[in-house]
Parts: structure tokens; sequence; C-alpha cells
């Protein structure tokens, strides 16, 4: 797990606390992707199911990031099943390809694959219990109309 220093994480909270993301997470969880700053491509998606595990995400986001907070069940989340892999195969025939993921152990942080063809959809399959919660949905925008998504981007560093 990334350690940032308070003054950053403070910062971090400063920034996320101005958008309606505080209130939004008071009705409603979020899938949160982050586009790592300067990270060639890299992310990081998270699971927030309300307000309780915020600090733990804000203290987990890196400088200069990019953080989308989706609302709005883009992502989904369902217990794996035939009519999830089905509907993950219509995303991919949509889009070319699809994002799948499963929560890791801290309950906060999901591990995401992004999918292309049916094999890979299988391979997925076969590494989970039958009865896991996966997250599935097409790659998404930085949207932010600040009710089914919000965009931030991050302090870049702690002001001298």
């Amino acid at each position: 797990m990334i350690r940032h220093d308070a003054d950053f994480v403070l910062r971090v909270h400063a920034a996320l606390a101005a958008t309606p993301i505080v209130n939004r997470l008071g009705t409603t969880g979020a899938v949160i992707l982050e586009r790592v700053a300067k990270g060639g491509g890299a992310t990081r998606w998270y699971y927030c199911p309300d307000n309780s595990q915020l600090g733990a995400v804000e203290e987990r986001l890196s400088p200069g990031s990019t953080v989308s907070f989706y609302f709005d069940g883009r992502i989904r989340s369902a217990l794996y099943s035939p009519e999830v892999k089905s509907n993950i195969e219509r995303i991919i025939i949509d889009e070319s390809e699809a994002v799948i993921g499963r929560l890791r152990d801290d309950g906060l942080q999901i591990q995401v694959e992004i999918v292309s063809n049916l094999d890979e959809i299988d391979d997925f399959g076969s590494t989970i219990n039958p009865t896991s919660r996966v997250f599935y949905g097409a790659f998404p925008a930085t949207d932010n109309d600040g009710v089914g998504a919000v965009t931030v981007v991050l302090p870049a560093r702690a002001e001298s």
C-alpha cells in the first residue's frame, strides 16, 4: 500500500470535499478509477460503498492523479454468473474490450483486467468462486456531471 505524508492526505481530502463526492457517497456507493499521473497509462481501481471508506481511499491516491468516482452503475457490481458473463461478452462486442475485476481482500481495491475475447473471460471466470462479486463494464471516460460521475485532479505535491 502507498503511504503519503499527512499533509498530502489532508490536501486530497480538501480537494474531494470541494466536490459533490461526499454527498453522493451518502446515498450510493462508487467505483473509483485513479489514472496515475506520469504512470504511463497505469490505473488503480477502488470500491467505496459509502463515506466510511472514503478516508481509506484518500490515503491510497497518488499526487497529480486524475480520479473519477462513478456513481451511476456504468461499472456494475454483481455476483458472477452466466448472465454476467453474457453481459461482458456484449460489452466486448460493442466496445472491443471490457473491464472486469474482483474486490481484493482489503475490501477496497479492485483487481481489474481488461478483456477483449471470450477466452480471457473464461480464464477470469475459472479463477474465481462462482458466487464471487465482480465489477464489470466498458472502460469509462473521465466524466464530471456532479451526479453520475465526479472527476478530480489531485494536487501534484505538497506546497512549499
